[in-house]
């Protein structure tokens, strides 16, 4: 989580990369006192927000003030609707996160945005080497950092998702891999969430291993969801995945670069 200022008001936001849009629960907009978006046409600007456990009503409103660190913006809309449990107050997204390259130092509990700086079609990341890099996937105006794995020799498309808990694979892709059969009659089981109203069965399974670029992690244990994102995603990389290795998101390069194991930033400022 990550605290935010909105109308010069205290709020707390959880860092979702795997979100396409920054939301407001409806409490914080009340405590906020955020008045809805208008304009021509528009009054409150009734929406849907989907994912994960369905898909939820939502309106839009209007924050005069943004503080974000040391970054200031001015009359931005949200989306309104209640997404996730406070606290946090809501998830701070990909629509503003991919303005700018992302430190996601998670083993450090800190992170860090940068705006690139001229030509930055190889940037020099603030991370000591060595370093593994893989190319982002891209996928027209939906800017969620995806990239290319391997999974027990199979071919996926994995989502960089600072909002999960834990690394999933949905259940298409599962059955590719060769996990799917034992679903859902062994394994632990948990109940995962999204943006939707419905919580989905979740059964915890283990791969042999996970490839990205030039490195592999062992016996990685994922979690297996009778759901799917969307978007040609097979599976998700949590925190649990993001706390074991130092990630550079660079939009300015459309490059993942990886630190393992991890350290701190050399600019920690």
């Amino acid at each position: 989580m990550v605290p935010v200022r909105l109308n010069d008001k205290p709020a707390q936001l959880l860092f979702d990369t795997g979100s396409f849009t920054t939301i407001l629960n409806l409490s914080a907009v009340a405590r906020l006192e955020l008045p809805a978006m208008r304009g021509e046409g528009v009054d409150g600007l009734l929406a849907t927000v989907s994912g994960i456990g369905g898909s939820k009503s939502a309106t839009a409103v209007t924050a005069r003030t943004v503080n974000i660190g040391g970054l200031k913006g001015r009359d931005y809309n949200f989306i309104a609707a209640d997404v996730i449990k406070p606290p946090p107050d809501g998830l701070l997204s990909i629509d503003l996160i991919s303005q700018f390259d992302v430190d996601l130092d998670l083993p450090e509990n800190r992170i860090a945005l940068y705006r690139p700086n001229g030509d930055c079609r190889a940037p020099s990341a603030f991370l000591a080497g060595p370093l593994s890099s893989v190319p982002l996937r891209p996928h027209g105006s939906d800017r969620r950092p995806r990239v290319n794995v391997s999974v027990d020799g199979q071919s996926l498309v994995a989502m960089i998702d600072t909002g999960a808990n834990h690394t999933a694979i949905f259940r298409h892709a599962a059955e590719r891999v060769g996990i799917a059969s034992k679903f859902p009659q062994t394994g632990p089981h948990d109940m995962a969430t999204g943006v939707g109203p419905r919580s989905i069965d979740a059964v915890m399974q283990r791969v042999k291993s996970v490839t990205s670029g030039d490195l592999t992690f062992e016996k990685l244990p994922v979690a297996v969801l009778d759901d799917h994102a969307g978007d040609e995603v097979d599976m998700l990389l949590g925190a649990d995945f993001q706390r074991m290795v130092h990630l550079w998101i660079s939009y300015s390069s459309g490059t993942l670069i990886m630190q393992f194991p991890p350290l701190a930033s050399k600019h920690a400022e």
